[in-house]
Order: structure tokens, then C-alpha cells, then sequence
């Protein structure tokens, strides 16, 4: 082989693996669970005592979010998270909807970002992989 050869060997290679190669994949720990515990938790985690108000608050749709096990459990309307499938995954499509519909996420509040459900969109499409974390125990 000549070195032409090689070098044009190489460069196709190079081409192939930037075309192929993918951003590092979302971490839940550091980028996707802060998202839910300030914008999710308070209705979708173990009931509890508000601390503004002092009312017993009570987990909404019997969707608890404060775990992986209760996450791919879902609740009410059944498949909340669909490890793979953002478009199947309540917990992905409800924060996408328009705020005019009715299951909205948030219901209360600002909305999140494009760029934080793009986040939970990739972190979902990449499997949902939780990492450590364990969350609630019950």
C-alpha cells in the first residue's frame, strides 16, 4: 500500500468515527435528578407534610417518582417511564405538552427548559440508567 493510501484509509476512518461517536451519556445524579427534585418530588414522592402550609400532601396520579423501582413501577396511567422510549414515557411526553392541556408537568410553577427535557428525553432514550442511586426505600 501506498502511503496515499493509507493516509486516505485514516482519514476515512476518522471521518467514520466522529459520524459514529456519541456524547458522553447522561449522568442521573448530577444532571437529571436535581430536574426532578425541584420540579417533580413534591407530588410525586412519598406523602408527606408541606412545610409552607402544614397540609398532608399526597402523591398525585399514584405516580412516586423518589425511586427507580417506584419510577419504572409508573402509576395511574400506567407507563411513566419506558426505559429507551421517550415518546412512551409519561414522564418525558407530560413535560413536553402545551400548558393549555390539562397533564402538563408541571401543573404549578415555571415549566422546564427545552434544554432540561431534552436532557431527560437523551437520559431516557439512553435506557434510564440510574446509576447508584437507590432513592426511597418504600
Amino acid at each position: 500500500m501506498t502511503t496515499k493510501t493509507l493516509l486516505a484509509i485514516g482519514a476515512a476512518a476518522l471521518s467514520l468515527g466522529s459520524l459514529t461517536s456519541h456524547a458522553d451519556p447522561v449522568d442521573f445524579e448530577s444532571k437529571v435528578l436535581p430536574i426532578l427534585k425541584e420540579t417533580c418530588f413534591d407530588c410525586h414522592s412519598k406523602e408527606h407534610v408541606d412545610a409552607k402550609t402544614g397540609k398532608l400532601k399526597k402523591v398525585k396520579g399514584k405516580f412516586r417518582m423518589d425511586s427507580p423501582a417506584l419510577m419504572k413501577k409508573g402509576g395511574s396511567d400506567g407507563d411513566d417511564l419506558t426505559p429507551g422510549d421517550a415518546a412512551k414515557s409519561a414522564i418525558y411526553t407530560s413535560i413536553t405538552l402545551p400548558d393549555s392541556d390539562d397533564k402538563a408537568m408541571p401543573p404549578k410553577g415555571d415549566r422546564l427548559t427545552k434544554d432540561k427535557t431534552d436532557l431527560i428525553k437523551q437520559w431516557i432514550t439512553e435506557g434510564a440508567n440510574f446509576g447508584a442511586w437507590k432513592g426511597a426505600a418504600d
